[in-house]
């Protein structure tokens, strides 16, 4: 008889699958493992091995040592945490060979946009700290106590609406779970707006630059900062997309956020006015208007105040030499970034340009009512510092790609 031997293809085919079986079958041991090891009560193997060497740490191991229970159960946990790891581990990297590309694609963007909110929220929570002027505890109980802050309650909304339902929840933990909210909202927004300028395979490039522009803009704890971005980037996407009904619902519940919602309406009267007929886009910057100050008319009956807002021209006439210290920080935080994104501007095409609207006006704005020491007053150009940037990206790219395929003849 002749003896058939397998080809090279069918081979490693064979070889695929059986591997691919191993890493389940690892897989799924580790994670049954790990699930007893969570319900274990009883002795544990190497246990004597590990209370002699607790009798040999730190303090803290030595009061375990002392006392068998206590050390049985970290012992236990540690252990169902790391067969835990691994099986996931596996698990993850056997669902992942065995998608399609798409799906594949979709999984890295979704985990990409998860990593950079869980980056941004390390930062939040580390990072900011509750201002006398601003505790969040009152603006959480009694807004009407802390005006012009009084009317910005979109997410304090969320908060107490969190509140409601775990009366435990302390304010402190109710700001930073809706700010873990407002992360995930602007994170996810900013990708589909990257979208639109470096394509969707490097729209995370986009996401990874708002945390570090949003990051270094972080002082004193509020609930509206990140809301900022993701409004404004809602509202940017709707006006390029010609989604105009959703702009002007994006302007009128972002003024529940912030009150500056109102500079994204002669945004779009300035893109649209020559790229839409009269009726269209007047009709757009119309409505949103109306929204705004429907907003901020509710806002006023709900909750009264005798001022909007807090006069700061001459104190940013002086201030940034009194406080120079703190505007080098500023600058050290964004100067870098806006001249790369000055420097990128010749990539960008017309409607990005128009966009550039915003800086003059986000000045303009600081200097009648902000502090020009804090680097957050330009939260709302961050998404367009990314299309900035992302556009000079892509055409560096494509250059580097053309110069590849020239020298490749």
């Amino acid at each position: 008889m002749r003896k058939t031997s397998n080809s090279p293809v069918t081979e490693s085919r064979h070889y695929s699958l059986s591997s691919g079986r191993l890493y389940l079958v690892s897989g799924t041991a580790c994670v049954l493992i790990a699930l007893f090891f969570v319900l274990w009560r009883g002795p544990l193997p190497f246990e004597d091995l590990i209370r002699k060497i607790a009798q040999k740490d730190w303090e803290e191991g030595m009061r375990l040592a002392s006392q068998p229970e206590m050390l049985r159960k970290y012992y236990r946990l540690f252990l169902g945490g790391c067969f835990g790891l691994v099986g996931f581990a596996t698990l993850l990297s056997i669902v992942s060979s065995r998608l399609g590309e798409l799906k594949r694609a979709i999984l890295w963007r979704v985990i990409c946009t998860l990593a950079c909110t869980f980056a941004l929220c390390l930062y939040i929570f580390k990072i900011t700290t509750d201002g006398p002027w601003l505790p969040i505890n009152v603006l959480m109980s009694n807004p009407s106590a802390l005006p012009i802050f009084g009317h910005r309650l979109l997410f304090v909304w969320l908060a107490k609406a969190l509140q409601a339902v775990v009366p435990t929840l302390s304010p402190l933990r109710g700001y930073y779970i809706s700010q873990i909210v407002a992360a995930l909202l602007a994170i996810y927004a900013v990708g589909r707006w990257s979208v639109l300028f470096i394509g969707e395979a490097l729209s995370p490039f986009g996401q990874v630059l708002a945390v570090i522009l949003i990051s270094v803009c972080l002082d004193y704890r509020n609930f509206y900062d990140i809301g900022i971005v993701f409004f404004y980037t809602c509202g940017l996407l709707a006006l390029y997309s010609q989604k105009y009904f959703w702009f002007v619902a994006v302007v009128t519940l972002g003024t529940l956020n912030h009150e500056n919602a109102l500079l994204l309406v002669p945004i779009a009267a300035f893109l649209l006015f020559d790229t839409e007929p009269r009726r269209v886009w007047m009709t757009v910057v119309g409505t949103s208007l109306a929204g705004y100050m429907l907003a901020r008319a509710a806002m006023q009956s709900l909750i009264p105040f005798q001022r909007h807002v807090d006069w700061g021209i001459w104190s940013n006439m002086t201030k940034p030499f009194i406080f120079y210290r703190e505007m080098s920080y500023s600058l050290l935080a964004l100067g870098g970034w806006f001249v790369l994104g000055l420097i990128s501007l010749p990539a960008c095409d017309e409607r990005l340009r128009r966009l550039l609207l915003l800086f003059p006006m986000l000045l303009i704005v600081t200097f009648l009512f902000g502090q020009f020491h804090e680097p957050r007053q330009f939260n709302a150009f961050i998404p367009v510092l990314i299309a900035i940037l992302l556009s000079a990206l892509r055409q560096m790219l494509d250059l580097e790609m053309s110069t590849v395929k020239g020298d490749s003849r």
